[in-house]
């Protein structure tokens, strides 16, 4: 037999193909839900907003609030959508299947439990959250492969879905068009986490908050605001609204509105300014 020469590393052998790796779970769900937009004639768009509601309710009461949601024509056409949580396990249920992001142990979202004797709140599973953002990674990456990229992209939130959009945006290696944030916390076992990306801290952030809030703790909220700016650098608008409670209330909306409005009207203005054939919008 003849002694075969040595072959350099990142070398074929001539008739064989490098093996690839398949894709994830993730990767194969995304192409699927953007394949059911690409099926749908005449409806392009050039950016899109991701909006995720709170733990026990549906997205119904989310699009109800933003019906009368008007953007300028210079946005171009925009595409919301209103994902639902799926049915799990709730801690503060009794276990009982519940429309949730991630599981919550206990409510009102705090430092200290007032009791006898006072004691630390219990926080979130942090492989939980992470799973969460996961999820909500997946619905970003069906619009990418629509065509829609990250920066023209704006995720939102109330309350637990806040949560998920403050960690979803916090970690992602790319910058998103915007963040919005009402009456949101920062889940898990830090109020700083440690997987913050350049992409995260460059991301605008609109956090609104109420100070009647009697479900995540004003206080609480604003000092995590404010350890995210001071300690991460991360470009951050805290927003407090003296009557509001746990709700999007009208000044909030207004609020809302000129943040969404600015920033995608800059993510428009950054697309008409970039090399042509960058950007294929869908």
């Amino acid at each position: 037999m003849e002694d075969q020469e040595p072959q350099e590393e990142g070398s074929e052998q001539p008739g064989h193909l490098a093996a690839k790796s398949p894709p994830s779970p993730e990767d194969l769900l995304a192409q699927d839900i953007a394949n059911l937009w690409l099926a749908a004639p005449g409806y392009q768009v050039s950016s899109a907003v991701i909006w995720l509601h709170h733990q026990g309710e549906s997205e119904a009461m989310q699009e109800m609030l933003f019906r009368n949601f008007q953007l300028p024509e210079e946005v171009g056409r925009v595409r919301w959508l209103w994902p639902r949580a799926p049915l799990q396990p709730s801690s503060i249920r009794g276990h009982s299947p519940t429309l949730q992001w991630f599981d919550v142990k206990e409510y009102p979202i705090c430092r200290v439990v007032r009791a006898i004797p006072d004691r630390a709140r219990k926080g979130e599973d942090e492989h939980d959250v992470s799973a969460a953002v996961k999820r909500a990674e997946t619905m970003v990456r069906a619009l990418e492969v629509e065509g829609i990229p990250r920066r023209r992209i704006l995720l939102g939130g109330f309350g637990q879905g806040a949560a998920l959009v403050l960690r979803t945006v916090l970690q992602s290696q790319e910058p998103f068009a915007g963040g919005v944030v009402c009456s949101g916390w920062v889940a898990g076992s830090s109020d700083v986490p440690d997987n913050i990306s350049e992409g995260g801290k460059s991301t605008a952030l609109l956090w609104c908050h109420g100070a009647r809030d009697d479900v995540v703790e004003p206080r609480l909220a604003a000092e995590q605001a404010k350890a995210l700016k001071e300690k991460a650098e991360v470009n951050l608008r805290f927003v407090l609204f003296p009557e509001m409670q746990f709700e999007l209330a009208s000044r909030a909306l207004q609020e809302i509105q000129r943040f969404v409005t600015e920033r995608l009207l800059s993510a428009a203005e950054e697309a008409k300014d970039a090399p042509e054939g960058a950007l294929d919008p869908g």
